[in-house]
């Protein structure tokens, strides 16, 4: 007899990872409808809304097709289409490399770096819900979920993630876990998913 579906109600009743992993499946439903609404308002698809709000906030060494597509977990190709099609509505231009003809950054446009800034707020429902439970158990939620992604990095199911578990700079002493890039103590609202000092754990 094969393995009962997690999806399967009688499943969910009994089984508490069933649950959960329920409960995170209509998350990224939430997500995704937040996404896609966004989108339609603004005539963009959702990877488009994400290509857009990626350039706005992050420096231009890492504003590469290449970066984009590790980051969202998708194919070069499908990377390219959504830039390709931001470019036919100038939104972004492609700059080439100063010290590498082969590689280009992307760099938004006055339209583009406009409509970044209305779309970037599509997940603004699924903050709110968040920051109404106290402090702490935001901080706890947050390295549970942490804990998920790099479990899922472990199994290559998604890229390595720049965050404190997947940094060689995150160290566990007898007092906790320590930034040495940051000299801080990393108490769970400390964690970071994405951050700037991040260096690849050998």
């Amino acid at each position: 007899m094969g393995k009962v579906s997690t999806f399967s109600p009688a499943q969910q009743a009994e089984n508490t990872t069933s649950k959960v992993v329920v409960a995170l499946e209509r998350l990224s439903e939430a997500f995704r409808v937040l996404l896609w609404q966004e989108a339609t308002q603004y005539g963009l698809s959702p990877i488009q809304i994400q290509v857009l709000t990626y350039l706005l906030h992050y420096p231009e060494e890492n504003r590469t097709v290449t970066n984009l597509a590790l980051y969202f977990n998708m194919t070069k190709a499908t990377i390219s289409d959504a830039v390709k099609s931001l470019e036919q509505k100038n939104y972004l231009v492609r700059k080439q490399s100063a010290t590498d003809t082969r590689s280009h950054s992307l760099h938004l446009l006055k339209e583009g770096r406009a409509i970044a800034k209305k779309v970037e707020h599509f997940a603004t429902p699924l903050q709110d819900a968040v920051a109404a439970a106290p402090v702490k158990d935001q901080g706890a939620l947050l390295e549970q979920l942490m804990q998920l992604i790099f479990q899922l990095n472990q199994q290559e199911v998604i890229t390595t993630q720049h965050m404190c578990f997947n940094c060689q700079h995150y160290t566990l002493k007898k007092s906790g876990a320590f930034c040495d890039a940051l000299k801080i103590s990393l108490k769970p609202t400390n964690l970071r998913v994405d951050c700037e000092y991040f260096e690849e754990a050998e």
